[in-house]
């Protein structure tokens, strides 16, 4: 199964440019050790990145036949989108499992539709 693994939020930890030098390696720490564990796991990562702000984000909404294009996220709730992970996993669980290996961000993991 495919899942999109959100990072949607600070949760517990601080702002990035709050942190220091050392915390932000322990952080990144946190991600190689989910990215290993998952190799190992039989979870293939097929992308991931960190996202930029929301405020650097374009919303797109169409009404009525028009596009009205403006500047940020499109809802408060994903104005603390930083990341992504797209996975392969066996099964939920795992991922979970898995996701206990990150940063304690808030998380949103959504099924991907196979759309067939």
């Amino acid at each position: 199964m495919k899942y999109l693994l959100l990072l949607t939020g600070d949760g517990d930890v601080p702002a990035w440019d709050g942190l220091s030098e050392a915390e932000q390696a322990a952080l990144i720490e946190r991600f190689e050790q989910f990215e290993n564990a998952c190799a190992t796991r039989g979870v293939e990562i097929l992308a991931g990145e960190a996202l930029e702000t929301g405020e650097s984000a374009t919303t797109v909404r169409r009404s009525g036949g028009a596009r009205v294009v403006s500047e940020g996220p499109y809802a408060a709730a994903y104005e603390g989108l930083g990341g992504f992970f797209l996975v392969e996993t066996p099964n939920l669980d795992l991922l979970l499992e898995l996701s206990d290996l990150l940063p304690p961000y808030d998380m949103e993991l959504r099924p991907v539709d196979s759309m067939g």
